[in-house]
């Protein structure tokens, strides 16, 4: 595709050098000083066209730079010799004739030779015409051109890079779509906010296919792609370098930071300074450890490495090798970074330390480099040891076929039963959620549990069983096994990761809140002594569901924060991190930021095989259905049933909000009920309490004030904030009772829950208009509409009800939206278990109550209301 960049606006830097053009006291123009490429010359011509019809431009350069005033020569014509005070004098009045109205824009005024910067200085001085300068920092400039802006001749505007949310405006404007935060912060990493080297980087990935569009968001993936515009303008500034200091930078460009110790031990100690200065690297104190140092932007390093040749690139990393192992680092980080550069070296590692930081990059959730590791491994012969951390990183990948080719063929005839077991592991996995095999890993489980005898072995193999159970909604039976296998004495601490994990996410779902902490204690510190990927996400979920049921959003978004940051845009663990974080931004009412978070991790966790696939899909689908866009949600629904199944029944009830909530943005209000006490029960069945509530709060939210006992049961079991707001809410809605739903949904808002709230304030207003308190009414509904607002206009069907001026009632109005949508008489009798004349007689009634003539003008008359 072709990317169409547009330009950036700066528009308060352009009012600052438009007025400094005006002013006809004080500095007459302006210098734009800046780093190359970051938008001087852009801004400088645009400021003159604005101003003046007339302008001269002229520029410094490298070739006129020896020749006087040779950058004025196609300005100002010199016939004959003359000395230089006499040609100054001459060139300003051959400028002034010119007119009083023209511009004189001078770019890359450092370039100037040393009598043109001495007649730029004399116009100003002069005052002979207004003046626009860019200037490149980090550069030597002539003394003349600095005086400019020092003794104040010149309005001096500097111009930074872009920030990391002005790069994400232009690269999604460019790209005409959202780009992942992930992406963006790579983006924006390497081009470091340069809108020249943004363009290029940018256009280059695209060009390359590295960046691309999947589910509707732009990816970045693979190495970054330095194109050859980009490469010969980052090379103009490094190809003249003395060797000394080039050989600096090539050590920096195959590993940074490096310590300032180690960088001068393999260099000349003056190189450095002296690239310092030249303001190639940058040198900066960490902690306490001493001084380590960087290539001064990353693209340097990007271009550096491209241009070494292959046996060269393996020596200067061979040498880094051994000089940094010489003093082995001790933090973890930093030796799995000392494996991944000798691995590529002429002196590679020993396969058992890469095995081992493989195993390191995968706790840590490096997945990526963790593949790259074991996969060295493998080439060097290190056969089943590498071949285990390799299907871990793939599986983790959502690379589940992969995994399965690394594992399936393994013969574990001869495996002894420590090894047959952690063969078992990973394989039983990668069949259950990555590739929906449950049936073939039961079978996987079974032959193993056949040939095990040691406690240890037998009770991971009861950990793994007791998740899968989870995941497939069998939790009564589950849990009392997950507190047994993880509280054995001869538990590992894989198979505590695992019963921490599942067991946080069934006791939040079954509403055992006070469980979750402890199982998430102990999942979590498993977690960080074994091999689990992303699995601490998976407690991620029953933290910030607790928090939610009770009413603490602060400590819920913060706990998904937390998550966040803890995957550092490696993914897909920030999608899974993004998946708590939109929940909570839901739930808050934040429906922008919420849809953003979902479809990010729909895009990225798409043919994964992970269960949070289907969660990113339908709670993306959720939120589309809320702001009111039906056919939006519709589309993502589609996608959410085909993700789920037997490894994710766990999430049925979720399955049934969802499509309570499209058909609820359909108008299809009895549909919408029925998908929720489906969900109901789907949960009861389960003993998934907490989800229950849910459903049947979410049928309550649709009007149905009929479940109001179930759930004044439920909150005497539970205690949390939501279960007895939702029994409130149930009890004052079947009660009629306006008075109780206005005092809730001021509860619900005290406590961040707006989008619930909005509801009961719509509500509230519906059964005060039926008691006939216009008054209570119209306050009830300006504090719905004012919550819907906050909730980036929301539309519920209690919202809906609120500010609809129809003279229907609910039932009329839900056959006349169906109209609306061009739904047959015996569709809608269908869709709402009654007859066609039934249907008949609620169209015939509307008709009359709107004064409308027929069918074809009700669904107008709705329409009509809906815009």
């Amino acid at each position: 595709m072709v990317v169409a960049w547009s330009t950036m606006n700066r528009d308060a830097q352009l009012r600052t050098v438009l007025s400094a053009l005006r002013g006809r006291r004080g500095p007459w123009g302006a210098v734009l000083t800046g780093a190359a490429g970051v938008g001087k010359t852009t801004l400088a011509r645009r400021a003159v066209g604005a101003f003046a019809p007339q302008s001269r431009w002229t520029a410094g350069t490298e070739s006129a730079r020896s020749v006087p005033l040779g950058a004025f020569a196609h300005v100002v014509e010199i016939d004959t010799p003359r000395d230089p005070a006499s040609v100054l004098r001459a060139a300003r009045v051959r400028l002034a004739e010119l007119g009083p109205d023209i511009v004189i824009g001078v770019d890359d005024a450092h370039l100037l030779d040393k009598l043109s910067a001495t007649f730029v200085h004399q116009l100003a001085v002069n005052r002979v015409a207004p003046l626009v300068v860019t200037v490149r920092t980090g550069e030597p400039v002539p003394d003349a051109v600095t005086a400019l802006w020092k003794d104040g001749l010149l309005t001096h505007v500097e111009l930074a890079p872009f920030t990391l949310d002005e790069t994400r405006k232009l690269v999604e404007s460019a790209l005409d779509g959202p780009v992942e935060e992930s992406s963006i912060a790579r983006i924006y990493t390497m081009s470091e906010g340069n809108p020249l080297f943004l363009r290029h980087l940018v256009g280059g990935a695209v060009e390359a296919e590295r960046l691309r569009q999947v589910a509707g968001v732009w990816q970045l993936r693979g190495e970054t792609v330095v194109n050859q515009h980009l490469s010969a303008l980052i090379e103009s500034r490094i190809e003249l370098l003395d060797p000394a200091l080039r050989h600096v930078l090539e050590l920096l460009a195959f590993q940074e930071p490096l310590s300032l110790e180690v960088l001068t031990t393999l260099s000349d100690p003056e190189s450095v300074e002296a690239a310092e200065n030249a303001g190639l690297i940058r040198v900066r104190l960490r902690d306490d450890t001493g001084l380590t140092v960087k290539i001064a932007h990353p693209l340097y390093g990007e271009v550096v490495r491209a241009g070494t040749g292959v046996l060269a690139a393996r020596r200067l990393r061979g040498e880094l090798a051994r000089q940094i192992a010489a003093q082995p680092p001790a933090n973890v980080s930093d030796r799995i970074r000392l494996a991944a550069l000798a691995l590529d070296s002429d002196s590679p590692p020993e396969p058992e330390l890469l095995i081992s930081a493989a195993r390191d990059a995968l706790v840590l959730g490096e997945l990526v480099l963790g593949e790259r590791l074991a996969r060295g491994a493998m080439a060097m012969g290190a056969g089943f040891a590498a071949a285990l951390p390799l299907a871990n990183t793939l599986a983790w990948q959502g690379r589940g076929a992969e995994a399965e080719a690394v594992l399936g063929p393994i013969d574990t005839t001869h495996l002894d039963e420590f090894e047959l077991l952690l063969w078992c592991m990973p394989r039983a996995a990668n069949l259950f959620w990555m590739l929906s095999r449950p049936d073939d890993a039961a079978a996987v489980m079974k032959s193993t549990r056949a040939r095990l005898t040691q406690p240890a072995a037998l009770n991971l193999v009861d950990a793994l069983e007791a998740m899968f159970a989870v995941y497939r909604a069998q939790t009564a039976w589950a849990l009392p096994r997950i507190y047994e296998t993880g509280g054995a004495p001869e538990a590992l601490p894989l198979a505590k990761a695992w019963t921490g994990a599942s067991g946080a996410l069934a006791a939040a779902y079954m509403g055992r809140f006070d469980e979750v902490r402890p199982f998430a204690e102990q999942g979590l510190a498993a977690s960080a002594e074994s091999e689990t990927g992303n699995l601490r996400f998976t407690i991620g979920l029953g933290q910030v569901y607790t928090h939610s049921m009770r009413g603490d959003l602060e400590a819920a978004e913060t706990t998904a924060r937390e998550y966040v940051d803890f995957a550092e845009l490696q993914q897909p663990g920030r999608s899974l991190g993004g998946v708590l974080l939109g929940r909570v931004h839901y739930l808050r009412g934040d429906l922008a930021a919420a849809e953003s978070e979902f479809r990010q991790a729909a895009a990225v966790l798409e043919g994964t095989g992970y269960s949070w696939a289907f969660l990113s899909a339908a709670f993306l689908c959720q939120t589309l259905a809320v702001a009111g866009r039906a056919e939006a949600a519709r589309e993502a629904l589609v996608r959410a049933e085909r993700l789920f199944g037997v490894n994710t029944e766990l999430f049925r009830s979720d399955l049934e909000m969802t499509r309570a909530w499209v058909a609820a943005a359909e108008a299809d209000r009895s549909r919408a009920v029925a998908h929720a006490l489906a969900g109901a029960r789907a949960a009861a069945k389960s003993d998934l309490r907490a989800q229950e509530m849910l459903c049947l709060y979410l049928a309550v939210r649709f009007g149905d004030g009929g479940v109001a006992d179930r759930l004044e049961q439920l909150a005497a079991q539970v205690a949390g904030t939501l279960f007895g707001a939702a029994a409130v809410h149930a009890r004052a809605l079947a009660d009629r009772d306006g008075d109780r739903l206005d005092v809730l949904a001021g509860k619900l808002e005290s406590v961040g829950a707006l989008l619930v709230a909005a509801d009961a304030a719509a509500q509230a207003a519906t059964v005060h208009g039926a008691a006939g308190n216009r008054r209570a009414e119209l306050a009830a509904a300006a504090a719905a509409k004012r919550l819907a607002q906050r909730c980036a206009g929301a539309s519920t069907p209690a919202l809906t009800a609120v500010s609809n001026p129809l003279p229907l009632t609910g039932r009329e109005l839900e056959v006349a939206s169906m109209v609306a949508r061009g739904l047959s008489n015996k569709e809608i009798a269908d869709r709402l278990v009654v007859s066609v004349r039934t249907v008949e007689g609620h169209i015939y009634r509307s008709c009359t109550k709107l004064d409308v003539p027929d069918r074809t003008a009700l669904a107008a008359a709705v329409r009509m209301e809906g815009e």
